[in-house]
């Protein structure tokens, strides 16, 4: 005789009903694919708009109604921004350089700082508080920071310098390092540490050999986030810097809007290549990033 009890019925709700309906007819498919559409139209019409512009002429550009769809596609534009601004040969330079440095090193000390904070233990449960307080120095506006960097710069003779912008950047983008490769460096049990120092590693020859390629997804990660806030970066380089000696590819940009005039065709050109170099390196490292997005949904 089954013990199991028959549960008391209950009517569906006009909701649960409808949402039935909705199903059986297919229209709920229907419904999120539409959304799916409004979404991708949402999110890449801004880069569709940027690129087409880029090859337009200033009166197409400028058109009212506008003009969606290019008729003609003017990629003399890309040749006449160099012609006419050949610094900004210099200002992808110097991005390029700010960018790779300040990548590599804000990504290797965030996790060399995050795996300790992980491992050790340290007094007074520094371990526990000593991460949100660094991470507090990225709750302030980078406004309040930039008066007393300049005037630190001048006395270093450091102003108008790549140096300058990378000692800057690297110290605003630790903090983000090491608080998103914590999570990570969590996710690596004890025991695979334990097993690799009885192996006759020292606790760094298990980091660097054993544990650091387990969080290579976070690495990228963490990579890549930090290269596009330091690509994308334009208050701190537009008052460190005065010339195109260190001047960086925003601040190209900015100087496409002039007193009389904005560039618009010339700064659509600028901005587009300057899309690519992230637009690339994402692509390339996607795998990699959902991996990483992914780990901490994994129990140990």
């Amino acid at each position: 005789m089954s013990t199991e009890r028959s549960k008391p019925y209950r009517e569906k709700s006009q909701l649960a009903q409808f949402r039935e309906q909705l199903v059986e007819t297919g229209f709920a498919t229907v419904l999120k694919y539409a959304a799916l559409a409004v979404f991708l139209v949402w999110t890449l019409f801004p880069v569709y708009w940027l690129v087409t512009a880029s090859l337009k002429t200033r009166e197409s550009l400028l058109a009212f109604p506008p003009h969606w769809i290019p008729t003609q596609l003017a990629f003399a534009n890309y040749i006449d921004l160099f012609v006419s601004r050949p610094t900004f040969v210099q200002f992808i330079f110097n991005s390029v350089i700010i960018t790779l440095v300040t990548t590599v090193i804000a990504t290797l000390v965030g996790a060399f700082a995050s795996y300790g904070f992980v491992t050790f233990e340290f007094p007074y449960n520094l371990d526990f508080h000593l991460p949100f307080y660094i991470l507090s120095t990225r709750f302030m506006p980078p406004i309040v920071t930039i008066i007393p960097l300049f005037i630190i710069y001048r006395n270093l003779e450091l102003v108008n310098s790549i140096h300058a912008l990378i000692l800057t950047y690297v110290m605003f983008n630790i903090p983000f390092a090491v608080w998103m490769m914590k999570g990570f460096f969590e996710e690596i049990p004890d025991s695979i540490v334990e097993s690799a120092m009885i192996d006759g590693h020292t606790h760094a020859g298990a980091f660097l050999k054993i544990v650091l390629p387990l969080v290579k997804p976070g690495l990228i990660a963490s990579a890549i986030f930090t290269m596009i806030i330091t690509w994308n970066e334009l208050l701190f380089a537009i008052i460190l810097t005065h010339d195109e000696r260190a001047m960086t590819i925003p601040v190209g940009l900015a100087s496409f809007i002039t007193k009389y005039s904005v560039q618009w065709v010339h700064m659509s050109v600028a901005a587009t290549i300057a899309l690519v170099p992230v637009l690339v390196f994402s692509f390339v490292a996607r795998d990699q990033l959902i991996r990483g997005f992914s780990m901490g949904a994994v129990e140990k």
